[in-house]
């Protein structure tokens, strides 16, 4: 490492082994200041007291490593040209982390935390918040789904995971004050369709994006088919129209009533749909193929170009 850290070194992978233990790394790794792309798997990071960050990285990637919040934050503001960031985190960090970075245009966050806060990022383009654990997500004092989403001006990518929408992770208002014009594709992974509110809790996102022209949703668990909320019902949304939306992937179905409510306000608020791809989950029953059919011929379609294709 004190090589390389000599010769200028400006990109490193650096892959330790995985252990109860993890390797602490060498303080000459935090002599490495010419880095402008670093990836991490594994390890310890316990930078030394004269340490000030690695202010020429251009994309920094975590996978596996064992740092403190306050240095996981740090580290990232003092990387003003940061254009590139995967965070995946074993650990469980408790406290809020602030996002400062003003060059930041992707951000990949999978791990379990207490809230993130996407304090300063100005060019944000990309966004996919995965969390792995349903109950490092409880404090919800700490998170306003509202002022998160409210700065990403530039947002034109979204993905979420279900965890992520989750009433743990913070309460969503029945209408979001403001929208989102520049978020032009959304997924939402690992959707749970009961309890019911975390569909509402999609919809009511999905509905501050006007101009969302792709959208996919992976639905990975299933309970039994309960009566849906009125919030899901198509006359609830009668003020809304997904005016840009073209392209739908609903994957895992089978075919229960929330969902095809989901279904039938896709169709009916869509009118510049051209395809939305349908594929059953293969614990979907036999009944469940004619009862979508049979529901789908009862749905006025917004769009005369809309093709409904399925995957059984």
């Amino acid at each position: 490492m004190i090589f390389l850290s000599k010769n200028g070194i400006q990109h490193l992978l650096l892959k330790l082994p995985i252990g109860r233990n993890p390797h602490e790394l060498p303080s000459s790794f935090f002599t490495c200041l010419q880095l402008r792309h670093l990836t991490l798997q594994s390890g310890l990071i316990l930078p030394p007291p004269s340490f000030k960050g690695f202010d020429r990285l251009i994309s920094l990637e975590l996978r596996d490593v064992t740092i403190s919040s306050k240095l996981l934050e740090s580290l990232i503001s003092h990387s003003p040209l940061l254009e590139q960031l995967v965070l995946q985190i074993s650990d469980v960090l408790t406290d809020v982390i602030e996002i400062n970075a003003p060059m930041l245009r992707t951000f990949d966050f999978t791990g379990r935390i207490s809230c993130i806060c996407l304090k300063s990022v100005p060019l944000l383009e990309k966004l996919s918040l995965q969390d792995a654990e349903l109950y490092y997500l409880k404090a919800a004092e700490k998170c306003d789904i509202a002022k998160f989403f409210e700065p990403l001006s530039t947002l034109e990518h979204l993905h979420l995971a279900n965890l992520f929408l989750s009433p743990g992770a913070g309460e969503i208002p029945p209408s979001i004050p403001f929208v989102l014009h520049s978020v032009k594709r959304l997924c939402l992974s690992g959707m749970y369709f009961d309890p019911l509110d975390v569909v509402t809790s999609a919809l009511c996102l999905i509905r501050s994006f006007p101009n969302l022209q792709s959208m996919e949703i992976q639905v990975a668990l299933f309970y039994n088919d309960v009566p849906a909320p009125e919030s899901l019902q198509v006359e609830r949304f009668s003020n809304v129209t997904f005016y840009r939306l073209r392209e739908v992937k609903l994957e895992g179905f089978i075919g229960t009533k929330p969902e095809m409510q989901l279904v039938e306000l896709l169709l009916a608020k869509s009118p510049a749909l051209v395809r939305i791809l349908i594929k059953l989950s293969r614990s979907a029953k036999d009944s469940a193929r004619a009862k979508i059919l049979a529901v789908l011929s009862k749905i006025k379609l917004a769009s005369p170009k809309a093709e409904v294709d399925f995957i059984f």
